[in-house]
């Protein structure tokens, strides 16, 4: 009789013991959904305010990058200006050159006087202190 008494007890102390495992399971269950339904609204403001970050940031950049472009192909502009110009001269210089040589090889003791003169030019001006 008293192992049926004591199977009867442990019996109960084992339903007792689920009930109570069950009810802790329950309210840990419905712990943890209510700190997540109170999560919820928080990890959505958060989203918000992250996405809203990412688009100042991008809105940023875009405007940071506009001048930066502008000045890029307005620096490309000058340099194709000052590639042409420096072309223009190098071509004027060699036209000058070749007139030069033309005319001293039709006239040379007009231009070797022409050269005398500005030789002595020259000196006149480096030495007349």
């Amino acid at each position: 009789m008293d192992q049926q008494l004591d199977e009867r007890a442990a019996s109960e102390m084992a339903a007792k013991v689920r009930d109570t495992a069950d009810d802790l399971a329950t309210e840990t269950e419905k712990a943890v959904q209510d700190g997540i339904d109170q999560t919820k609204p928080l990890l959505g403001d958060l989203r918000a305010r992250a996405d809203a970050a990412i688009e100042g940031a991008s809105d940023l950049a875009r405007r940071a990058s506009a001048p930066v472009v502008h000045a890029v192909d307005a620096i490309q502009a000058a340099a194709r200006d000052v590639g042409q110009a420096a072309t223009t001269v190098y071509q004027q210089g060699a036209q000058a050159g070749g007139s030069v040589s033309r005319y001293t090889a039709e006239q040379p003791l007009t231009a070797l006087a022409i050269a005398g003169a500005i030789g002595y030019g020259l000196a006149y001006l480096i030495h007349r202190h």
